[in-house]
């Protein structure tokens, strides 16, 4: 067989695709899923504090993929996987997965969906950034123009302006750079894993690291809530499309980044950014100016180029 052939995946209902155009596509549906998420953490917010709620819907999360996936975890191979990949995996799941969660969830409740999605998507900065650290990538100019245009469009998303400055960027935007820093290690952290578990199985295993983490975070917090929360609606549809949203992000993430760069992979993300756009204007009526929907189209066309370059 020729060597150069695209790996292709079959998959009842979606036909034959290459392995790449597979997981583009599927991060597509995560890109959407992190705007969903967004909006429950607001709903959320209505009933409990932010690291309470980060355990609770990645806990639930937790729970309903390991029902999913019990089957197929294989417990021994777990309890006895390599040590360098249960530090790679705890620093995922603690760094990359909690921490992230817990600063795009300060961000989303101090400014517009739009910002925070827009600000979060300087993660490839960090992932090429980390890249060339931990996996010795080699420096790809193209790829390097590509991402300082995106950088423009983010500025003129997050400050409204042709002619951003830093001191436009407010609480929610630094918030929101802080969970782009510590995500960019969870899809480089991917990339120096072995194959020693599965997919399904190292999902799993970072949720559960996740969910302690979060758990013992809220407890040196001193978070408290009322069990009266649960009684609100918003709250209730928060939890359910966050825990869901969770469910569904992660072993996607996973299966994606095995099979792509992870800066191109983070480009695609980048898509989230139209997801907010359109719910934050349909749900929480933010509107936009013109020089955020100019930052958009950058951010999207810089999107599109990246994917066109070799990996």
């Amino acid at each position: 067989m020729n060597s150069k052939r695209q790996q292709r995946t079959d998959i009842p209902l979606l036909g034959s695709f290459s392995t790449r155009s597979l997981s583009i596509g599927l991060l597509t549906v995560v890109a959407a899923a992190y705007t969903i998420l967004n909006i429950a953490s607001r709903f959320l917010a209505e009933g409990f504090p932010v690291m309470t709620q980060v355990y609770m819907r990645v806990s639930l999360g937790t729970l309903m993929l390991t029902i999913l996936f019990w089957k197929s975890l294989r417990w021994k191979r777990i309890v006895t996987m390599p040590k360098r990949d249960f530090v790679v995996m705890l620093s995922m799941g603690i760094i990359g997965f909690t921490l992230a969660v817990f600063f795009i969830t300060l961000g989303v409740l101090n400014t517009k969906l739009v910002n925070v999605t827009v600000v979060f998507a300087s993660v490839p900065f960090f992932s090429y950034l980390y890249s060339f650290l931990f996996l010795k990538k080699p420096i790809h100019y193209k790829l390097i123009g590509l991402l300082c245009i995106s950088l423009i469009g983010i500025m003129f998303l997050s400050t409204k302006s042709f002619t951003p400055k830093l001191t436009s960027f407010g609480l929610g935007e630094w918030f929101a750079l802080l969970a782009a820093a510590t995500a960019g290690w969870y899809y480089v952290g991917r990339k120096l894993l072995s194959n020693h578990l599965s997919i399904k199985e190292i999902t799993v295993v970072i949720m559960m690291i996740a969910s302690l983490s979060a758990f013992i975070l809220a407890l040196i917090r001193g978070e408290t809530f009322s069990l009266s929360a649960f009684t609100h609606p918003l709250v209730l549809l928060g939890l359910f499309m966050g825990s869901s949203m969770n469910a569904l992000v992660n072993p996607i993430e996973i299966f994606a980044f095995k099979h792509l760069d992870a800066v191109v992979g983070t480009q695609v993300l980048l898509l989230d950014n139209i997801f907010a756009l359109i719910l934050g204007y349909l749900i929480f009526s933010e509107t936009v100016v013109f020089p955020e929907l100019v930052g958009g189209l950058i951010v999207i066309c810089s999107v599109y180029f990246a994917n066109k370059l070799p990996q």
